[in-house]
């Protein structure tokens, strides 16, 4: 397995995000001691959370309250659904028949019945996923295409935070992930409300991928083996005799070579140099 390199960050779950990502079960974005730290230079002194991870579970396309937190038993069952209400271990509380185990650590969760948004159609994903009712813009033909007017996702505002808390601007980890793959992937659209619009692509982001057997098929609408699910990040495929001790040395050979070309780039002689020589001297930094 290819391991992530750079300094680890701890879920509150005792995992690593990195080891997230090499099992499979990376979040769908994190948020860290340097939110924290942005939060505190602000003067807030509220309580806030203790979260250093966040788990976005997002049902695109998934059950409808009314089967699941939100039954409403006594209305006709052709509009409220087929299935019967159980009791949770929250007083006052009724969730679906099929959720049992949701039902036992009802007393976990929190659930908010209040949330709503104009949107009758897919283009709730926006609402979803950023708090804001989505912009007018040109949506393409299926009119849910993300636009650079939509508002951030949360998983962007995290990472824009992240971005200018840290002393370099860089980060040594993505702290916003994507999983399994971004939404309308195999439909051929890119859904709006889950990218960073105005904010920047740099905001985005990072998301794994399901390899597609053939060119037609969806993975998602046939069951899928483990061995797909394995979360690879398009374009990070190790190849044929690349192993992890042959990478890092490429890593420290390339670590060397931007040294000495800071170096370069710094001294007295290189910045007096025509532009026609250093455009050279970047060809010869970059063969």
């Amino acid at each position: 397995m290819l391991t992530v390199l750079g300094n680890p960050r701890r879920t509150c779950q005792g995992l690593h995000r990195r080891e997230w990502l090499q099992i499979g079960g990376a979040g769908l974005f994190g948020v860290h001691s340097a939110l924290a730290r942005a939060a505190e230079s602000t003067g807030n002194n509220g309580t806030g959370g203790k979260a250093k991870a966040v788990l976005f579970v997002f049902l695109y396309g998934g059950p409808s309250q009314l089967d699941t937190f939100d039954m409403k038993p006594d209305i006709p069952r052709a509009y409220g659904g087929p299935f019967r209400p159980i009791d949770a271990v929250t007083p006052g509380l009724r969730i679906c028949e099929h959720l049992p185990r949701l039902a036992a650590r009802s007393d976990r969760y929190a659930t908010i019945r209040t949330v709503t948004h104009p949107q009758n159609d897919h283009n709730g994903t926006h609402f979803i996923q950023t708090g804001h009712t989505i912009p007018p813009a040109n949506r393409g033909a299926a009119n849910v295409a993300a636009t650079n007017v939509d508002w951030p996702a949360f998983g962007s505002v995290i990472s824009y935070l992240d971005h200018q808390a840290s002393p370099t601007g860089q980060l040594d980890f993505p702290p916003y992930i994507y999983l399994p793959q971004r939404l309308g992937h195999y439909a051929g659209y890119d859904i709006n409300g889950q990218y960073a619009g105005w904010l920047g692509k740099a905001y985005d982001p990072m998301a794994t991928a399901i390899p597609k057997q053939h060119p037609q098929d969806n993975p998602f609408f046939r069951d899928c083996t483990d061995k797909e699910l394995d979360f690879r990040l398009t374009g990070l495929d190790p190849l044929p005799g690349i192993t992890l001790d042959r990478l890092n040395t490429r890593q420290r050979l390339l670590t060397q070579l931007e040294s000495r070309r800071r170096e370069l780039d710094s001294s007295p002689a290189t910045r007096t140099y025509t532009a026609q020589q250093q455009q050279a001297l970047g060809l010869i930094h970059s063969s």
